[in-house]
């Protein structure tokens, strides 16, 4: 009696991990496999406002065309902040130079100013050559409601500019997976999720 339970154990074991392994094939085989986790990253979506800004040359940009079919890596900041903005900034300039062969093939780099009454593009465009910012790191600012609507749909607390939160997305827009950091994320760690999110849209 006790064998034939033990066996009867056994053929059960086998058959949920058969149909466990059958499952995670027909996951696979039709695209609903689990996304690759990043480090440290919270998965979130959001919409891409229609909206109209303004980038560091002067230049109206409509934000969803700006982003169409790319991996974006974005982040916030204000020109004349001193705290949390030089160590954001920094950590873009090494993406930049990491993401050298894949910026403007599907991945772009955004800035975005929390304070557009005070960023004007002339601002930007100063802060931006100051930091040697490449022609695929687009730096923008526009007209407060706008930006108000932009910080919204991106999950960026509003209010006064030297109170907002140390914050990076990075999201591949065809297939709206975003990762969200709180707080300064690892070059290393970024660069893994770009080059994560942009194999996903092959």
């Amino acid at each position: 009696m006790i064998r034939w339970t033990m066996n009867r154990m056994k053929l059960s074991a086998a058959l949920i991990l058969c149909l466990c392994l059958m499952t995670n094939g027909w996951l696979f085989s039709h695209g609903h496999a689990m996304s690759a986790p990043v480090s440290g990253a919270h998965e979130t979506q959001l919409v891409v406002p229609d909206i109209v800004v303004r980038d560091s040359f002067d230049r109206e940009q409509q934000l969803s065309h700006l982003l169409k079919d790319q991996v974006a890596v974005v982040n916030f900041v204000f020109t004349s902040c001193t705290t949390v903005c030089p160590i954001l900034s920094a950590t873009m300039q090494e993406l930049e130079k990491q993401l050298q062969h894949r910026l403007g093939s599907g991945v772009i780099l955004l800035s975005i100013s929390v304070d557009p009454g005070n960023d004007t593009p002339q601002k930007l465009r100063v802060h931006a050559e100051k930091l040697g910012s490449g022609p695929h790191w687009h730096w923008l600012t526009g007209r407060p409601a706008e930006i108000a609507q932009l910080l919204k749909a991106f999950g960026v607390p509003t209010g006064r500019p030297e109170n907002h939160p140390p914050l990076v997305l990075i999201g591949n827009v065809g297939t709206n997976r975003w990762l969200r950091w709180v707080g300064i994320a690892a070059p290393q760690t970024l660069v893994d999720a770009v080059n994560t999110l942009a194999a996903e849209t092959k």
